[in-house]
């Protein structure tokens, strides 16, 4: 079961990094190693989500040890889950996106920090300002909630996982320079 996402005709967080130059470019990855790469990504958040939220979800056999991967950081850290999948909307930027996961870890310098966390079954670097403007969207509708953390998990075939920490406050300055740029290139290029 996938989850559905709302939109409100915001541009997301991926697609103005895209918009503006600072996503990743994948005109070089083979179009059939891309699509394997993004049914093994869909199958593997789904698995999360699934084990998450604690209803049924049969994943390939073969995508099996990145899920597995998975539950060893769940283990390992201790990691408690929010929310999984989740929305958040920046109104006063005027952009949207949905995060893998806001949730606790107990790594050392995230106790007690709400953590935005990107999975990846791939690559995981390059994730800072993706983070950055999810955490800014949540932190602007839960002003009494805020994240101050984030990381991304690369989650391994062997059944491993890399957590990579996130630099917040050196990545969204960028992330609302980012924003800016975009703003003004829909406005003078529509």
């Amino acid at each position: 079961m996938a989850t559905t996402f709302r939109s409100n005709g915001l541009p997301s967080v991926t697609a103005i990094l895209q918009a503006v130059g600072l996503g990743p470019d994948l005109t070089r990855v083979p179009p059939d190693i891309l699509e394997a790469t993004r049914d093994r990504g869909t199958q593997v958040h789904a698995g999360i989500e699934a084990l998450h939220y604690g209803y049924d979800y049969e994943i390939d056999p073969e995508y099996k040890p990145w899920l597995d991967a998975y539950l060893r950081f769940v283990e390992e850290t201790q990691h408690v889950p929010i929310i999984s999948e989740g929305y958040v909307r920046n109104d006063a930027w005027g952009y949207e996106g949905h995060p893998d996961r806001i949730g606790w870890l107990t790594l050392k310098g995230f106790v007690g920090h709400r953590t935005v966390i990107d999975f990846k079954s791939g690559a995981a670097e390059g994730v800072d300002l993706q983070l950055a403007g999810y955490a800014a969207a949540y932190n602007a509708m839960n002003p009494k909630a805020q994240i101050d953390r984030a990381g991304a998990v690369a989650l391994r075939k062997d059944g491993t996982y890399r957590f990579i920490p996130v630099d917040l406050r050196a990545a969204t300055p960028i992330w609302y320079a980012a924003v800016t740029v975009y703003r003004e290139r829909v406005r003078r290029h529509g």
